[in-house]
């Protein structure tokens, strides 16, 4: 039989934690981490760290000028995704650490509740942005300076002996987290509430100097963080003329001079609804509220299977007794512990507030709550240990943890999908545009994916599909959405920028996409294509598509296999897209054998329209009635294509050679 007590004598072993902790992170985050890749702004770490590294620095120059976390990792593990994802992880685990380490000095009596702390952190449901390996790896690495920074200072305070070497060590990591990002900025004005504690606690220490040793140990870090303010709303955006949110400052600021009251009535108000939701709604809600969670889906249930066995382990090795270290002070009271996070997360959410931004928006917003998470779980811990009689506090603390992980293993699968549409959806796009003229926009109504939301975030992937590369920050290729008039009009010229980078085209010089959705294939629009029911209104793309833009040269560089793998099979969609240019190319030959290989292999059109390239092959080369054939198998594969159907018999009719009979017996079918 299993002795559970020498078992559980594993977990006082100074490696059992760290390692438990990592353990719940990687089974958390990285089940599927081959399958996961880069989203949102991740697609500009990756071009500006592989492909154009000299103008990193101008890009960030107007409000973060250091983004020495981005080459660091890059240096090391290159463009993989899983790479990034990896050590990523690392960083949060280690700030995660840190973080713990530095609450118990703070604490000891609740050591215990604080390694719960820990592992609840590491999967707090607030930030769901962990699977944004790439740009969020400089936020996290802020996390991980600004942990260790607090830890070593109070080491230094509890080891007075190492002090001399600790605390200069601290005071440059401090500099160097708030130079990374401004994330944690805002706690920084709490250390002396923190110092304080670690001072009054100190058994040696002289009581009636307790306030002048918390001035003192205070003073440089506060010297540190003034000169770091002064740099981010002065010195940047004069150096480097650019305003920095400094505008979004302003606007939100205004609302005090039109009514003091209810300018402190909204921030009192986002704040309240930021506080409720980041210590007690975030739980749950953060699952409930995902858009398509339901139980019939295989990964709820995966979700929260490994929630509860994780929870079930992690429970079984840590308790939630009370540590006998004869401390009953105030200084140890979970009141203050409260009152502590209470103002962690003011501090850490008042430049979110600032900007007329909450956290509890969630979506994109939920990066803002990285900082307010350490208070909000301070917090949260705090009202367990206050409110909940000790024989339920891991009862709790179980419950928290198991929709923790649920969220999250959620919430990574759905990324794991969104890779895979994303990666269809480049490499459809490189089979059908092989290369592009320089100067050339992509119009699309439809982004690459839902984890791509903006255009340049599309802009920077299709760059790097294409590896482009410069060092005068001029971009050839602009992914854009066209909101107005201007984009439809030939001959406009298209000026865009985005900080350090520009783009000069013309909307004579796009090409028109659309996305493949509804089982259908990628397609570079054309007017072949006019009437076909997918467009949805986005017929006028069609005219501003300008295919002589395409580079049809099958010697052409392949996408980077270290970011979008292998090339994948080739199903019907390859088959199609390369009919298609080769249709475009007006090799009818090529169109035919490239259909009858696709044919060998036991693939067809999954969509009507996907059969015109075809149609239109046989009718060139004088096979008329396999085109007849293949008019009726589209019109039956997909509902409302007749009218497209008739509009390309109506060209194909004008052919010299075309064989009039079948013209009309297409017209008689199809209602022409």
């Amino acid at each position: 039989m299993i002795d559970v007590g020498k078992l559980k004598k594993i977990s006082k072993r100074h490696w059992f934690y760290p390692v438990v902790l990592l353990l719940i992170g990687f089974v958390t985050y990285g089940y599927v981490m081959t399958s996961l890749g880069y989203y949102w702004a991740d697609w500009e770490i990756v071009m500006f760290t592989k492909l154009n590294p000299s103008l990193q620095f101008g890009f960030y120059a107007g409000d973060r000028p250091f983004p020495w976390t981005y080459q660091l990792i890059y240096s090391l593990i290159g463009s993989r995704p899983i790479g990034w994802h990896i050590v990523t992880l690392f960083i949060r685990w280690a700030g995660t650490l840190f973080f713990v380490n530095a609450m118990i000095l703070l604490w000891p009596r609740y050591k215990k509740h604080i390694l719960w702390l820990g592992v609840l952190l590491i999967v707090y449901p607030g930030f769901l942005q962990q699977s944004q390996s790439a740009t969020k790896s400089r936020h996290i690495m802020t996390f991980l300076l600004f942990a260790l920074s607090i830890y070593l200072m109070a080491l230094a305070i509890k080891r007075p002996k190492w002090s001399r070497f600790l605390f200069p060590l601290s005071w440059v990591i401090t500099f160097l987290h708030l130079f990374t990002t401004e994330y944690f900025s805002g706690l920084e004005l709490m250390r002396p509430l923190l110092i304080w504690i670690l001072v009054a606690n100190d058994p040696d220490g002289e009581k009636s100097r307790i306030w002048r040793r918390v001035a003192i140990t205070s003073l440089p870090y506060l010297l540190i963080t003034a000169f770091f303010f002064w740099c981010r709303f002065v010195y940047f955006p004069h150096i480097f003329q650019t305003t920095s949110r400094l505008g979004e400052i302003d606007k939100t600021m205004g609302g005090l001079q039109e009514s003091a009251i209810g300018f402190f009535l909204n921030i009192f108000s986002r704040a309240l609804l930021d506080l409720i939701y980041s210590i007690l709604q975030v739980w749950i809600n953060a699952i409930v509220n995902i858009s398509g969670f339901t139980f019939e889906r295989n990964a709820a249930w995966l979700a929260f299977g490994l929630g509860i066995v994780l929870t079930l382990a992690f429970s079984f090795f840590h308790d939630t007794d009370e540590e006998e270290v004869g401390d009953e002070s105030m200084y140890s009271s979970p009141v203050l512990i409260f009152l502590i996070g209470l103002i962690a997360f003011v501090l850490s959410a008042l430049p979110v507030w600032a900007i007329g931004k909450e956290v509890s928006t969630g979506g994109w917003n939920d990066r803002f709550a990285l900082a307010p998470m350490l208070g909000a779980g301070l917090m949260a811990v705090a009202l367990v240990i206050w409110l909940v009689r000790p024989a339920g506090q891991k009862l709790v603390f179980g419950f928290l943890l198991v929709f923790s992980i649920a969220t999250q293993v959620w919430t990574v699968n759905e990324y794991r999908h969104d890779w895979s549409t994303q990666l269809d959806y480049y490499w459809q796009l490189y089979w059908r545009v092989p290369a592009m003229q320089s100067g050339t926009a992509i119009f699309s109504f439809g982004l690459p994916s839902p984890f791509i939301s903006h255009d340049t975030d599309a802009t920077y992937a299709i760059n790097v599909l294409y590896h482009y590369q410069t060092k005068d920050g001029s971009v050839p290729y602009w992914f854009i959405t066209p909101e107005n008039q201007l984009y439809f009009q030939p001959n406009k010229n298209i000026k865009n920028q985005k900080r350090n980078l520009e783009f000069d085209g013309n909307t004579s010089d796009a090409i028109a996409i659309l996305n493949q959705g509804d089982g259908s294939c990628l397609r570079a629009l054309d007017p072949i294509y006019m009437d076909d029911p997918l467009l949805k209104g986005q017929d006028m793309l069609i005219p501003v598509s300008n295919l002589s833009r395409i580079i049809p040269d099958p010697k052409s560089t392949p996408p980077d296999m270290d970011i979008f793998g292998p090339e994948p099979a080739r199903t019907w969609c390859y088959f199609f897209e390369k009919a298609d240019l080769a249709r475009q190319l007006e090799d009818w030959d090529r169109v035919l054998v490239i259909y009858q290989q696709a044919q060998q292999e036991g693939f067809a059109p999954k969509y009507g329209a996907e059969y015109i390239p075809i149609i239109e092959a046989y009718a060139q080369t004088g096979d008329w009635q396999k085109a007849y054939d293949l008019t009726i198998a589209a019109e039956k594969l997909s509902a409302r294509q007749k009218k497209m159907l008739c509009s390309n018999w109506t060209r194909l009719g004008e052919i010299p050679s075309a064989d009039m009979n079948i013209v009309n017996q297409v017209d008689q079918l199809l209602s022409c």
